[in-house]
């Protein structure tokens, strides 16, 4: 997943009561455009073509390397542990796949961290030469949304970080928490991309939209939720040909991704500033285990509407 279209999956809203000002607004009682059950197959969006790095230098050795620490971030329960390596030597090199990181506890002990291999909630890293005096990444998120919240952390420090092609790195000076586990990324930098067309006037993919999912549910449960769809612009849009819409669940060992018609039949048009709330459902499924995820929604275009919010699972 790329970075731009992450922070879109990250909008979270909070619009509670919304009534629609759209035309020929729906029949029904409360205002609230009926959901329709009518499933599409997967939207896929199209697939822009990735602008590759350079990747012919000779691989990095561990003196080529200095480590510190990156950025961090949260999203939907998760945390960003983002470590920098940087190139001090007169040559380029590459530095590419995973290590292998040990580090001591509060206890002094030396533990391998275990760590799961293929990328992080926060994005995809792909490999490119270290020029003199260039970096790369390498990301490590956690998740703080196990046994309610009240699982001890762990914290890393004086970390050894071993290289795929061998040889260790000295890493004094970052540390890594642990809550639930570790994922991880390979060594690189964030996916480039083209730039995105923006969205043609009038067209579904200048609207807005807000989810408003309840706080818990059940898993085997069908959830119901509503979806506030606004137009920002200051021209009338158009809902023909109907969109499609998909929702995505986003759990423990769980993934569901589902694409339905959006309810057209009484709304046609949503005008400028207007909004319109419409009704959804989603069957989740009996496997889903209690603990946090994250709902996404998004109309089928290019350029959405995105919308997500943080989520609660229990038990059956």
């Amino acid at each position: 997943m790329s970075r731009p279209l992450l922070v879109l999956l990250l909008v979270l809203a909070a619009c509670s009561g919304c009534r629609s000002t759209a035309t020929n607004p729906s029949s029904a009682s409360d205002g609230v455009v009926p959901w329709l059950d009518q499933p599409l197959r997967l939207y896929v969006p199209p697939q822009r073509k990735l602008i590759r790095y350079p990747t012919s230098a000779s691989p990095c050795r561990a003196g080529q390397l200095r480590v510190s620490q990156g950025r961090g971030g949260v999203g939907l329960g998760n945390e960003l542990e983002e470590l920098v390596f940087m190139n001090v030597a007169k040559r380029a090199c590459l530095l590419r796949g995973y290590p292998t990181i040990s580090g001591e506890t509060a206890g002094g002990s030396r533990q391998t961290l275990r760590l799961q291999r293929g990328g992080t909630y926060f994005g995809r890293l792909v490999p490119a030469d270290l020029p003199p005096g260039g970096h790369v990444f390498l990301d490590l998120a956690t998740n703080t949304g196990c046994e309610g919240g009240r699982k001890p952390t762990v914290h890393y420090r004086h970390l050894l970080v071993t290289l795929p092609e061998g040889g260790t790195v000295r890493a004094n000076q970052v540390t890594i928490s642990e809550d639930c586990g570790l994922s991880m990324s390979a060594f690189g930098l964030p996916e480039r991309y083209p730039p995105t067309r923006g969205a043609a006037v009038g067209s579904a993919g200048t609207l807005s939209a807000h989810v408003h999912v309840p706080d818990g549910f059940r898993a085997g449960s069908v959830l119901h939720y509503t979806v506030t769809v606004i137009n920002p612009t200051k021209t009338t849009v158009t809902l023909d040909p109907c969109p499609g819409y998909s929702e995505s669940l986003y759990a423990s060992g769980l993934v569901v991704r589902r694409s339905f018609a959006l309810n057209c039949g009484s709304v046609h048009a949503i005008p400028p500033h207007g909004h319109v709330e419409y009704a959804m459902q989603l069957s989740v499924p009996r496997q889903a285990k209690p603990g946090n995820g994250k709902f996404l929604w998004n109309l089928d275009t290019p350029t959405g509407p995105f919308a997500g919010q943080a989520v609660g699972i229990t038990g059956d």
